[in-house]
């Protein structure tokens, strides 16, 4: 093993007592940004001024320098705020220079008040009382300005705080109503756009068994053995193995892969979702994936409500820009372009199917064809817009398909995902949503 191999295996490691690994690359600390060194500095100035400001605001009379007199004597909080600012940003600077300094605080001092509370508590209550010291902080700083404002202690300021909310709800309702009515008018527009092209048909709407489905033997058992995984997926589970998600079905046109997933949506008393090939081309970008998202929270509640569900993609090629390499007749280049090359055998575009001599009949018509005089003129150089994408579900479309598919699932309800959270609660997991997407 090299040098560079050996350190780049020691990174991962931790020292003994369980701390945080240590990076071997960087003995001093990471330099902070311009920013990042005086942002607090600049936020607590403008404090300072807005303190004199409203020291100026109460009596007319007093003056710019009275004030800042004034306010020097009654907001020496300030300025104690200011210095500790400061030395905490002369430490962090001698930190990232002095390889000792920065040793002794983040090993010794931090690292061992981490030990010590690693040991004791587990990390999500290490979490809920640091989340719980940082509101007691802001709270305490919020109460410490307001009083500040309205001339008393901050022990009144927390007292008062309702009544200082409550006077101040009209005009806090009146900006939230036109920013609500902004955002409403978008919001319909744009789920007006996103309705149809997906129909529900719940099970006692579905009459084809697989009893109707003919001359596809050899596809029928397999199907039937990924059936069994969706009525029985807890014996797989239990067993340590998984539950398929989705079933691809290929074939020319007119073979019966719709009448498959019909039968397979009677036989398991599911309900089946088809979604039309045409959903999600729209005029607007973004309609596509609201499309989308809305699809698989229809799919996630028909799952919970009767157990599973079993979704039917129609020509799903046809689902973002990558459709458009299959579609239309021959005559293409290369592997990138529109329309694929009359002697490529793969992909299901019909001349496939073709005999020899018919192929090769309308691959020289075609090569023909696309030879095109045109002028040497101006406009015959210039390269006209693509309509925002253009093709199939437009941008973001297929990627949102495939992250619903196979992504991570988030926590379910508001409540279960804000407001245990609030409480210090942990949300409860998501369920396992029985889905089978099949795609042709």
């Amino acid at each position: 093993m090299s040098k560079a191999r050996a350190a780049t295996v020691g990174e991962g490691l931790s020292p003994p007592g369980g701390s945080r690994p240590v990076d071997a690359d960087r003995l001093t600390r990471k330099p902070l940004g311009f920013w990042d060194r005086i942002k607090f500095l600049l936020l607590l100035t403008l404090l300072w001024f807005v303190l004199v400001w409203s020291v100026m605001a109460d009596d007319p009379i007093v003056g710019f320098s009275d004030a800042m007199r004034i306010e020097a004597r009654a907001g020496w909080w300030v300025f104690l705020l200011l210095g500790l600012e400061l030395l905490r940003q002369i430490h962090f600077l001698v930190s990232e220079h002095w390889r000792g300094y920065h040793r002794f605080w983040a090993s010794m001092v931090f690292g061992g008040m981490e030990r010590a509370s690693r040991r004791r508590l587990s990390d999500w209550t290490r979490f809920r009382l640091w989340r719980l010291a940082v509101w007691v902080f802001w709270i305490a700083a919020l109460a410490f300005v307001v009083s500040k404002f309205i001339h008393t202690t901050p022990i009144l300021a927390l007292i008062r705080a309702p009544g200082l909310i409550w006077h101040a709800l009209p005009f806090v309702f009146q900006i939230l109503v036109y920013v609500v009515l902004i955002i409403v008018q978008f919001a319909a527009l744009f789920w007006f756009m996103s309705r149809g092209g997906v129909d529900v048909y719940y099970p006692d709407d579905i009459k084809t068994r697989f009893a109707d489905v003919w001359g596809q033997d050899h596809v029928l058992e397999r199907v039937k053995e990924n059936i069994l995984f969706l009525e029985h997926p807890e014996l797989v589970e239990e067993r340590g193995g998984y539950v398929p998600g989705g079933l691809l079905l290929w074939g020319p046109p007119g073979t019966g892969k719709t009448l498959m997933a019909e039968a397979v949506a009677g036989e398991t008393g599911k309900p089946y979702v088809f979604v039309d090939p045409g959903a999600f081309i729209n005029m607007f970008m973004g309609v596509g994936i609201l499309k989308v998202k809305g699809l698989f929270r229809k799919l996630r509640k028909l799952a919970l409500r009767y157990g599973g569900v079993i979704v039917f993609f129609d020509e799903a090629d046809s689902l973002g820009n990558r459709g458009m390499m299959t579609q239309g007749a021959p005559g293409g280049g290369g592997r990138g372009s529109a329309n694929p090359a009359p002697f490529v055998h793969a992909g299901c575009h019909g001349f496939s199917y073709l005999s020899t001599g018919t192929q090769w009949e309308l691959t020289r018509h075609a090569m023909a064809s696309d030879v095109v005089d045109e002028p040497d003129t101006r406009r015959s150089k210039q390269i006209m817009g693509g309509m925002m994408g253009g093709g199939g579900g437009g941008m973001g479309t297929l990627q949102a398909l495939l992250t619903e598919l196979s992504g991570l699932k988030k926590p379910r309800g508001l409540v279960n995902r804000y407001v245990r959270r609030i409480f210090g609660m942990r949300p409860k997991p998501p369920p396992k949503y029985r889905m089978l997407v099949m795609k042709i």
